[in-house]
């Protein structure tokens, strides 16, 4: 398919950095009106929007991060009234303290063909039938996604929750030609047809576009290898739009970064410095278009590069390495992300257990498996195992309520995980 917006998407450099500073300076008059937040740091930094002639002179604002957003919630980052905010997207259970997003109507269009762009790039037609395969409570962009493919022409079948069993069924027989999912999830695909002997060749997908997890070039493989397809990823930013920010083209070559609507930067991770193209670093993004929840100079917590070479497909827009690392210790376990300090947050409001605690990650064949150790106090470690069996259940029980994984859980003698790692993931080691 042509690509679906080529006066944006092919725009000479010098004409987008024009549009990205005329957005820069709009959207930085209006925050500084409706934002306290905002209003209080230029006031202290003694800089006003007119003093940014140029997209460098954005390294003179300081950055901002989650715990920015977190201190403000739930409203305080808002720049519009809350009765023009038609959607509320809160943070993931497990992903630290809670931050809420508002979207305006606008907002959500934008998201929308923000999708429809990325779908085109991923040679999506309204000739395909798209299966989405995610879960539309927890992951906000697959309403977006469902949204997207639809304003593409093309016909959308949502099967969140549908077992597996099921989605491989209607999978064959509705035709589906395009399946959006996240990594994991083709990978149980892949695992649960060749349990059941299901031949590929008997379905009649062309195209998989994966969302919601970082892919290893392994992983990629084995569903290109195992499905028979194409392959696309695409990326976002929880407090963002995600994904919608970056997206594969058929070339294969990094993803391309929508900048006709997000001011992209790298900076050293410890140190903020803005960082020459190329060279490895923390992606920090401003928003330029969004309405309700503007974002200026935010830390994603993502490691990558920008490099600007031209691309064969035509997009003059820069590209970014597919993200890798976090500067932050986050967990992607079966497509739930979660920071490990949520697991100390949980023990803690447990009794009888310590705040001693370790975490290993295994992977067995295609399956992700959770082991988490806990310290016990020493009179509970002496009670009946009926005490201590309760006492398990209870703290998977609460695991499970606020990070959404349920990991198998042993209970430790006191002291016995002295000198022991915390966070043990044998995903890598194991292939």
């Amino acid at each position: 398919m042509p690509i679906l917006e080529i006066d944006r998407e092919t725009m000479s450099r010098e004409e987008l950095e024009q549009l990205q500073l005329e957005r820069l300076q709009a959207i930085l008059n209006r925050v500084i009106r409706n934002v306290a937040f905002y209003r209080n740091w230029f006031s202290q930094e003694k800089i006003l929007p007119s003093d940014l002639r140029s997209l460098g002179d954005l390294v003179r604002l300081p950055l901002i991060d989650r715990q920015t957003l977190a201190a403000n919630h739930p409203y305080g980052m808002f720049a519009v009234p809350l009765r023009e905010v038609v959607r509320l997207h809160p943070s993931a259970p497990g992903y630290g303290d809670p931050v809420v997003i508002g979207y305006t109507k606008k907002d959500v269009l934008v998201w929308t063909e923000l999708k429809a762009r990325s779908f085109a790039a991923a040679e999506m037609s309204p000739n395909d039938l798209v299966q989405v395969y995610l879960d539309y409570l927890l992951f906000p962009g697959a309403v977006v996604a469902h949204y997207g493919a639809e304003q593409l022409g093309a016909c959308v079948t949502p099967l969140y929750n549908c077992p597996i069993s099921d989605q491989i069924e209607i999978m064959r027989n509705y035709r589906t030609t395009v399946l959006i999912c996240t990594p994991t999830r083709a990978i149980h695909i892949i695992r649960y047809m060749r349990e059941r002997g299901v031949d590929p060749k008997s379905l009649f997908l062309h195209t998989v576009v994966l969302v919601g997890e970082r892919l290893s070039q392994n992983v990629r493989k084995q569903i290109e290898e195992n499905l028979q397809v194409n392959v696309f990823i695409q990326y976002g930013v929880p407090e963002i739009c995600s994904p919608g920010v970056a997206y594969e083209c058929g070339q294969k070559n990094g993803l391309h970064l929508n900048e006709d609507h997000f001011l992209a930067e790298i900076v050293h991770p410890e140190t903020g410095e803005r960082l020459p193209e190329g060279e490895r670093g923390e992606l920090v993004l401003t928003t330029l278009t969004k309405e309700a929840f503007p974002l200026i100079r935010y830390r994603t917590g993502d490691i990558t590069c920008l490099y600007g070479e031209a691309c064969a497909c035509g997009r003059t827009f820069l590209r970014m390495e597919s993200v890798a690392s976090r500067t932050d210790d986050l967990l992607v376990v079966e497509g739930t992300e979660f920071l490990p300090s949520e697991i100390g947050h949980v023990l803690s409001r447990v009794e009888h257990v310590t705040a001693n605690y370790s975490l290993t990650i295994l992977r067995e064949e295609t399956t992700d498996r959770i082991e988490l150790d806990v310290e016990v106090t020493p009179e509970i470690f002496q009670d009946r195992i009926k005490t201590l069996e309760s006492l398990r259940g209870n703290i998977e029980e609460a695991l499970f309520e606020r990070l959404r994984i349920r990991p198998m859980v042993r209970l430790v003698e006191p002291m016995s995980l002295h000198g022991r790692e915390r966070i043990i993931d044998k995903r890598n080691q194991n292939g």
